[in-house]
């Protein structure tokens, strides 16, 4: 296995057309082909099915995606340390969030760490929660950004609540519950509905959209990838969804509307170990502040 192979393909899987990777990559179709094929050989698995109209990844292809984009990025940071030797040692400090939303958070506490530790690169990771829990295992990611997990034999790693957060109804102003202060579930039974792919999602979330979307009728139901996808959605008054409700994470031009009998949510860090860990320390201190603040002003 090399970095050829590898970086063949991530860009098919990123574009998933073989022609437009091979363009990224500047060389020709049938090497970028040759090297896929090469590496599904050493892997003795299928990563992508190919028709004529179409290419996507396997269940495998999608489950070696996140390995392939950690061992690439270490070794891009492998060989940015050895160019740069005579300079101060970079470090990288590996985050996971399995949600766009999440990004959010990270800008004033990425500053802060910026400050303190300039010699600290960090690394964010935005892929499914089953793969962060990998990197987490495997400590190449530091820190994981998540909702506590329900019903799990074995936790990814020592759980820190950052906040209990309520599930709440996201909806457009023009929609007929943007007066309410509360909902019910008894009254999410009608009405468009945007749901995500369950993997996406706390698992309380897919229970609660399994319990109402009996409910509705083919034609109110909009089934999209991830929450970013279903706010776009829910912006142009196709329906409602619901989500965690995490003040920062919040979309500026939707109205969120507390589901009072759709349960609370635990959200906080996963990491393996604070021993001898400084940096991890002060970004879980840095991520405590703007919750702690909104704790103390309630």
């Amino acid at each position: 296995m090399n970095t050829t192979q590898l970086e063949c393909f991530v860009t098919v899987a990123e574009n998933l057309n073989f022609a437009r990777a091979a363009a990224i990559l500047h060389i020709t179709q049938p090497a970028v082909t040759h090297q896929i094929v090469s590496l599904e050989g050493e892997l003795d698995a299928k990563l992508f099915i190919r028709t004529t109209r179409s290419v996507k990844l396997t269940p495998e292809g999608w489950s070696f995606l996140a390995d392939a984009k950690n061992i690439l990025n270490m070794t891009y940071g492998a060989k940015a340390k050895l160019a740069h030797q005579a300079r101060e040692e970079v470090r990288f400090f590996g985050i996971g969030c399995h949600s766009a939303l999440e990004l959010a958070l990270l800008p004033p506490v990425l500053q802060k760490m910026r400050e303190r530790y300039p010699q600290v690169h960090p690394y964010i990771n935005l892929i499914p929660f089953s793969s962060l829990q990998n990197l987490l295992d495997e400590e190449s990611i530091n820190v994981m950004m998540s909702f506590q997990a329900e019903h799990v034999k074995k936790e990814p790693g020592t759980f820190l609540e950052l906040a209990k957060v309520p599930v709440s109804c996201v909806i457009a102003p023009s929609h007929p519950f943007a007066g309410r202060s509360r909902l019910y579930l008894e009254e999410l039974r009608q009405g468009g509905m945007v749901l995500c792919e369950p993997g996406k999602n706390p698992a309380a979330i897919a229970r609660v959209q399994g319990q109402l979307i009996g409910y509705h009728p083919p034609e109110e139901l909009y089934f999209t990838e991830n929450p970013a996808c279903a706010l776009t959605l829910v912006e142009a008054g196709l329906g409602f969804t619901l989500l965690p409700d995490v003040a920062a994470m919040r979309h500026p031009r939707l109205i969120y509307v507390p589901v009072e009998d759709a349960g609370v949510l635990s959200y906080g860090l996963y990491y393996k170990s604070l021993k001898d860990q400084p940096v991890l320390k002060d970004f879980i201190s840095f991520m405590r502040e703007p919750f702690s603040a909104k704790a103390g002003g309630a």
